[in-house]
């Protein structure tokens, strides 16, 4: 009786989420005039000298065109399949990670991504987020000692 209950439970929620409706501003499938970023291309690592007193990581990427793209996340990585996390939002297509004290880079392999975003705005001009494309394919680097 108990386990036919939660079923039945269960069932109710499920089809009373389905109800709801949900205006996402910015899903460019409701929103057909959402302009999606592009992927980032192109991304390069460069990782500093070997007994560099600051290490640090130099990304470069090909730029996506003005239209689509406000600026971009840098992702860094332990592993290729590992969880990402953003070090750095920058607004051109060259970033340094790391010789600064708030970006830390010690000796290691790391995994890079970058990906664009696109401010969205309302039609009476109130902010409606952030917009981000889809990541660059990872990139390998490797810090020397």
């Amino acid at each position: 009786m108990k386990y036919r209950n939660l079923i039945l439970l269960l069932s109710l929620i499920l089809l009373a989420s389905c109800m709801v409706k949900r205006n996402n501003p910015l899903d460019p499938v409701g929103n057909p005039n959402i302009i999606v970023p592009d992927q980032v291309s192109g991304l390069q690592c460069f990782a500093s000298g070997t007994g560099a007193a600051n290490k640090y990581v130099e990304l470069r990427w090909n730029a996506n065109p003005s239209l689509n793209t406000d600026g971009y996340y840098i992702y860094v990585g332990m592993a290729y399949n590992s969880e990402y996390a953003v070090v750095d939002t920058v607004f051109t297509n060259i970033s340094s990670h790391g010789g600064k004290p708030w970006h830390n880079v010690k000796a290691g392999d790391y995994w890079y991504k970058v990906s664009a975003f696109r401010d969205v705005f309302s039609e009476d001009g109130i902010a409606q987020g952030k917009l981000e494309g889809r990541r660059s394919e990872p990139r390998f680097v490797r810090v020397p000692a």
